[in-house]
C-alpha cells in the first residue's frame, strides 16, 4: 500500500527520481508547472512537441499517453503527460480524469521499476481546472497499485501576471 506524501518542493529542483506533470495535448507548454519545467530542463520540450504535433496530423487521440525524458545522465526522468486537449486560464475544467488517471499508474509503474522516487504536482488542478479532492483519489489508487509513496509538491508556481 503506498502513501500520498505532500511536501513543500520545488519540483524544478529534484535531483534524482521521475516527475509527472500535466500537458496539454497542443504542444504548448506555455505556463504553470509545465513551462516551470520546460523551463529548468528544455530537452523535455523538442519531445513532446514533435510528438503531438506528429499525431495531431495523423488525428490520432493521445490522451493519456506519456513522453518521458530522461535528463542528462541523470537518474531523473520527467514525464509529459498528456492530460487536456486544449488549455486556458479562464477557469474552465481542461484536464481529463481518465487521462489523469493513465498517465499517473503510467509513471507509478515507470518509478517503481526503475526503484526511485515519484514526484509530481497536484496534476490537473492548476490551469486543469480539477478539484485536489477528486484527483488525489485517483493518485492514491496508482500509488496502492504499484506499492509505492507519491510524492505530490506544494510549492507555488509562479503566478500569470
Amino acid at each position: 500500500m503506498g502513501k500520498l506524501i505532500e511536501i513543500e518542493q520545488d519540483l524544478t529542483k529534484i535531483q534524482q527520481g521521475v516527475i509527472l506533470h500535466g500537458c496539454n495535448t497542443k504542444g504548448v507548454m506555455g505556463f504553470g508547472q509545465s513551462l516551470a519545467l520546460r523551463s529548468a530542463f528544455p530537452m523535455i520540450y523538442p519531445p513532446y512537441r514533435s510528438y503531438c504535433q506528429i499525431a495531431n496530423k495523423m488525428g490520432r487521440n493521445i490522451l493519456g499517453r506519456v513522453v518521458e525524458v530522461q535528463i542528462e545522465d541523470k537518474d531523473l526522468y520527467v514525464l509529459n503527460g498528456l492530460t487536456q486537449k486544449d488549455y486556458g486560464v479562464d477557469g474552465k475544467v481542461y484536464a481529463d480524469v481518465n487521462a489523469i488517471e493513465r498517465v499517473v499508474n503510467h509513471a507509478a509503474d515507470f518509478a517503481s521499476f526503475l526503484k526511485i522516487p515519484l514526484y509530481m504536482p497536484k496534476i490537473g488542478c492548476g490551469f486543469g481546472g480539477l478539484k485536489w479532492e477528486d484527483v488525489s483519489q485517483i493518485v492514491q489508487a496508482a500509488a496502492d497499485k504499484h506499492g509505492i509513496d507519491i510524492h505530490i509538491c506544494n510549492k507555488p508556481v509562479v503566478p500569470l501576471d
